[in-house]
């Protein structure tokens, strides 16, 4: 995983560079790593839906679910964010709950790197989606929508 690891790193950071996205350390070694995690976690939305999953965070209250969950709201609405549309939900529906994940690791662990993952969720959702080229978006769409 060590390589992979590098080649995001190496992609983010020339992809940063293309758009001119200035983004802390912390947060693009967070990015890296999300990246990284992710090909071992195939599953791009959840069962039950985003919003029970959400609700049984909320009963179940540990920071490390709220974490998987915020990080799989970002990387999902990096990915598909014309998703929501067809249900009759917008990239903000989603947005949120991420946010409010993140925002909830960061009061419950006292770590302020989850609380800027919040303020700084749309900006990743949109650096994210604008590194993905456009026919490994279509496969994605065509798969899910």
């Amino acid at each position: 995983m060590v390589k992979v690891r590098e080649q995001f790193r190496t992609y983010i950071s020339e992809h940063a560079s293309e758009v001119g996205f200035d983004m802390p350390t912390h947060i693009s070694d967070y990015l890296i790593d999300l990246c990284t995690d992710r090909l071992d976690k195939p599953e791009l939305i959840p069962e039950p839906s985003f919003g029970e999953r959400w609700l049984n965070l909320q009963e179940l209250d540990r920071a490390y679910l709220f974490q998987e969950y915020a990080d799989q709201c970002l990387f999902f609405v990096s990915l598909m964010p014309e998703y929501g549309k067809k249900r009759g939900l917008d990239i903000e529906y989603y947005a949120s709950l991420g946010i409010s994940s993140y925002y909830t690791v960061g009061d419950k662990i006292h770590d302020s790197t989850y609380i800027q993952l919040g303020n700084w969720f749309y900006h990743l959702q949109k650096f994210l989606n604008s590194a993905i080229r456009p026919k490994q978006r279509l496969i994605l769409l065509d798969k899910y929508l």
